[in-house]
């Protein structure tokens, strides 16, 4: 059965809500398409990693509630 997933960016304090989403098939999908996102994020501007210290992409579920978690900072890009 699929399910509509949400990326929201957050440093803890500022929330940057993913409002469209995507349809995956369960919580296995939408975490290997979360880190593509990751990837694609870090690929844009490799020296502005510094901006994004502490920061995380919340895989959250149709009721809002975050299922998985991944680290956007440089140390964990690498």
């Amino acid at each position: 059965m699929r399910a509509r997933y949400y990326f929201n960016l957050t440093d803890g304090e500022t929330i940057i809500r993913d409002e469209q989403g995507i349809e995956a098939s369960g919580i296995q999908a939408a975490v290997v398409s979360a880190l593509e996102a990751a990837e694609e994020l870090r690929a844009q501007d490799p020296s502005n990693w510094d901006e994004w210290q502490g920061w995380r992409l919340e895989i959250v579920d149709a009721s809002g509630r975050a299922v998985q978690t991944i680290p956007l900072d440089a140390r964990s890009a690498h």
